[in-house]
């Protein structure tokens, strides 16, 4: 019990001296106790705790915690500690902690894949758009230093060209130290191509809503492969033709807008002179094609170019006296 009388009279005489610190010191500019606090290095100094700190502020008191990681330092500490340093304190704070967050820039699987790709694109001489980064797992996010001027670098890059695959090595700054990390993956040229988005039958057009673009390993993309959105759309399909599959320009054709066996009107013109005659189409044509076309009455065969469906212009060849004999 004498024990326990003694600890209270102890603590006691310690709360009475803390206040009358408070008290003593009120009188010159007083500081007061930040709640939360952002620092950037390995000590927390007074100023980074307390407003008005003056010429106190650079005195260090704490370690600060490790990059990137927020702590808890309670109020009653951090006054004890500016008291002893000589800081006049305002009052005793109402919170229980004061929160330190150290800063720092996270380095993680994109920012190590934003390094690769600008290595990876030098060394293959083409733009970073085109470069495609697949890494071996993922990498553990690392704190780098938030004051670093670059917090991650490319220490080492060795690349196979044939095969895309890579091992590098990347040095992150943590602010006084310096960790490397070892890497691996593969780096592949790619280009962006167009593709079906859902499946296309045999002389079907394809619509712009047909299609989307993807990027893809350029070595997939063979030298007949249809490249541009505009060679693509308002095409026939020659044959059937699967969604997400790069096409080739032989797998397309213009539409065909006059079928064999068809009723078509055929046409003759020149200045002063206007004929037209109507046949059966012999075969199928697209716009531009030239087809040949019966006279069902004459049974007579003219040949024309298809400008339209149901529709031949009559080529100079054939004359307008063969249209004038199939009127007849």
């Amino acid at each position: 019990m004498m024990r326990a009388l003694l600890f209270r009279i102890v603590l006691a005489a310690a709360l009475a001296s803390l206040a009358a610190g408070f008290i003593a010191t009120h009188q010159a500019s007083a500081a007061e106790l930040r709640q939360r606090v952002e620092i950037d290095g390995t000590i927390v100094t007074l100023g980074d705790l307390f407003e008005g700190a003056g010429a106190l502020a650079d005195r260090a008191v704490f370690r600060a915690p490790e990059l990137g990681v927020t702590g808890a330092l309670p109020t009653a500490v951090a006054v004890k500690a500016a008291v002893a340093a000589g800081l006049s304190v305002d009052r005793l704070p109402t919170f229980a902690s004061v929160t330190v967050v150290r800063r720092a820039v996270t380095v993680d699987a994109a920012a190590i894949k934003a390094l690769v790709v600008d290595a990876a694109a030098t060394r293959m001489g083409v733009a970073v758009d085109n470069i495609d980064i697949t890494l071996d797992g993922t990498p553990s996010p690392v704190a780098a230093s938030a004051t670093a001027a670059t917090p991650a670098i490319l220490s080492d890059f060795v690349l196979q060209p044939e095969s895309g695959r890579f091992n590098a090595t990347i040095a992150i700054d943590r602010g006084g130290d310096q960790q490397t990390l070892a890497i691996a993956g593969r780096a592949l040229e790619t280009m962006t191509v167009p593709v079906l988005n859902r499946p296309i039958n045999r002389r079907d057009v394809i619509h712009a809503s047909d299609v989307t673009t993807v990027r893809i390993d350029k070595r997939r993309v063979p030298g007949s492969a249809v490249i541009d959105t505009n060679d693509l759309v308002d095409m026939a399909a020659k044959h059937p033709l699967r969604a997400g599959e790069v096409i080739a320009t032989a797998d397309i054709e213009p539409p065909r807008v006059i079928l064999r066996g068809d009723l078509v009107t055929l046409q003759y013109s020149r200045p002063g002179l206007t004929l037209s005659a109507r046949g059966r189409a012999l075969g199928d044509g697209a716009k531009g094609d030239l087809v040949s076309v019966l006279n069902e009455q004459s049974k007579r065969t003219i040949q024309g170019v298809v400008t339209g469906a149901g529709t031949v212009e009559v080529t100079a060849s054939s004359g307008p006296s063969v249209l004038k004999t199939a009127m007849n």
